[in-house]
């Protein structure tokens, strides 16, 4: 139970809604807080995790991929990563685009598009089918990794005022003084059980010039997008980014002014929130790190946003319905949905 329930004085109001935000609606007050639960049972419930308490497999296994925290039967598939050590092969996804967050640590990236360095709260697209490997440029580092089958593009409301493009997006370059390099593994990622391994004479990533103008690979930080806001009493956020199919959306979920989210039933949507960090809280998150998942369909109301300390946070709202995996269970607790705080019923 939420230990806030609502807004002092304001009748409980719930809206239900289809496509996100974006499609019919229907508004009610309620006599009760209807985002309280007692128990729940079975994969379809609100969830919480602190990712710093999950070891990553590629943390200490150079060999290893990122570890999938959720999965879908859409394809849409979340991992985390944690590397200490270059990877020691080159891997193309020939099923998925990926948006790698950088969570933690400075992290270069070399693809067969070019190469670039992110920082904490970047953003980085690498699409379906390029090539790339990654390392930290120090002891650690820790990201956030979102698959998606369908094609992701940025897709602001307004080709000005969310993003500043010309400004805050950076594509890969070339990097011509890389070396050729000797035999070199690429790891085709598919939907099999195992993946398919080739054996290259020299490094694919090894480039000349590019001869376009146009470069797939870019990054752009969270602080450089604006959070939208209404005032005075707010409205839902403006998506930065989605996929061609419009099955997948995110948002800059940061500290802005305007009133607290109301009681909401998402009949659409999964909506996964990650808690960047603060220094103000987010609700019951105050870990930075700290991944949150309410399902389509559960009643939830959320944490205000209006948080005068201001926090860093994105949403990814999905059509597919996610599912933790093992591992991410067993550092997961179930979640409240009034302020996303530790379930008290969790662990009992």
């Amino acid at each position: 139970m939420s230990a806030k329930p609502q807004d002092a004085g304001a009748p409980p109001v719930q809206l239900w809604s289809r496509d996100g935000f974006q499609g019919a609606l229907s508004v009610v007050t309620r006599q009760t807080y209807a985002p309280d639960y007692l128990s729940v049972q079975g994969p379809h419930a609100p969830r919480r995790a602190v990712l710093e308490r999950l070891t990553p497999d590629d943390q200490d296994d150079p060999e290893a991929l990122p570890t999938t925290v959720a999965t879908s039967r859409l394809g849409v598939k979340l991992h985390v990563s944690g590397r200490r050590t270059p990877m020691p092969y080159v891997v193309r996804n020939v099923e998925a685009d990926e948006i790698h967050f950088i969570q933690s640590g400075t992290v270069k990236f070399e693809t067969d598009v070019g190469c670039l360095t992110a920082t904490e709260g970047d953003f980085v697209c690498i699409p379906r089918s390029i090539a790339y490997r990654y390392a930290p440029t120090g002891d650690a580092m820790r990201s956030v990794i979102v698959e998606s089958p369908s094609v992701l593009k940025l897709a602001p409301p307004a080709p000005s005022g969310l993003l500043n493009v010309a400004r805050d997006l950076k594509h890969a370059e070339v990097d011509a003084t890389m070396p050729a390099g000797g035999p070199t593994r690429l790891v085709l990622k598919t939907l099999d059980p195992e993946n398919t391994v080739f054996m290259l004479p020299h490094d694919p990533l090894a480039l000349g010039v590019h001869l376009s103008e146009s470069v797939p690979v870019w990054k752009l930080n969270l602080a450089n997008i604006q959070v939208h806001a209404y005032l005075p009493e707010g409205g839902p956020p403006s998506q930065f980014l989605q996929s061609g199919t419009g099955d997948l959306l995110m948002f800059n979920l940061s500290a802005r002014p305007g009133g607290r989210p109301p009681v909401h039933i998402n009949a659409d949507f999964d909506e996964l929130i990650c808690y960047v960090r603060g220094p103000g809280a987010w609700g019951g998150c105050t870990e930075p790190g700290t991944l949150t998942c309410v399902p389509k369909g559960v009643i939830h109301h959320g944490p205000s946003e209006d948080v005068p300390e201001g926090y860093q946070a994105w949403l990814l709202e999905t059509r597919a319905t996610m599912r933790w995996t093992p591992k991410a269970l067993a550092v997961a607790e179930l979640m409240e949905t009034g302020q996303y705080m530790p379930h008290p019923g969790a662990g009992k």
